[in-house]
């Protein structure tokens, strides 16, 4: 509520900072009949109210969604159940062989996923490599991922918007995701680290 502020001549409203935001004179109220001040007050009044009421009805933030889910085998035949992992936090990394960027980032994934795997977090691989399998499992072998990796379908790149690599999906305990990162550099990184302790450090 802002402060009311009295004067001889005048009605004066303003903020506790001292912001006047409604002034008027009743010497002019003088001249106009009850009717007449009764309905600018009012207005004013509605006016002023308004000004603070708004503020305080501003729409809740939209809550996450919840992480397409998916039932799918990684390189070694092992089932892998998105929904499964309810209760962990959950990296999800579409990338491919291919993609620069992507190569680039596999050793910071490595480093994040040996250092908080045992507090309940998991990295999976995403792979949107088509043709030979083989050629990811080779280059999977050749730097040693200690992640699990899919063979992405389709179907699931389609659920997940994916234009670009690497897209980096980060699930919450809920599995709901909590943040989308496209691409990969320094901040990125940083970033990555940032919000994997943060994701970890709340309680289910």
């Amino acid at each position: 509520m802002p402060d009311l502020c009295f004067r001889r001549d005048d009605i004066r409203i303003t903020t506790s900072a001292g912001m006047t935001i409604l002034r008027f004179n009743l010497r002019k109220c003088e001249h106009d009949t009850m009717k007449q001040f009764l309905f600018r007050f009012f207005f004013l009044s509605l006016c002023v109210f308004g000004l603070f009421l708004f503020p305080r009805c501003a729409k809740k933030p939209v809550e996450p969604a919840t992480a397409p889910d998916f039932m799918l085998k990684t390189l070694d035949d092992q089932e892998m159940t998105l929904s499964a992992l309810k209760g962990k936090v959950v990296l999800l990394d579409f990338w491919a062989t291919w993609c620069g960027p992507c190569k680039e980032s596999i050793p910071h994934l490595t480093q994040i996923y040996k250092s908080y795997h045992d507090k309940g977090f998991e990295v999976i691989g995403m792979s949107m490599d088509r043709g030979d399998v083989n050629t990811v499992r080779n280059f999977v072998k050749s730097i040693d991922i200690p992640y699990p990796i899919i063979i992405t379908p389709d179907e699931v790149a389609r659920k997940y918007a994916i234009t670009g690599l690497p897209t980096t999906f980060l699930i919450d305990r809920e599995g709901k995701v909590r943040e989308k990162m496209v691409g990969f550099n320094t901040t990125i990184a940083q970033q990555m680290v940032s919000k994997v302790s943060e994701l970890l450090s709340e309680k289910p």
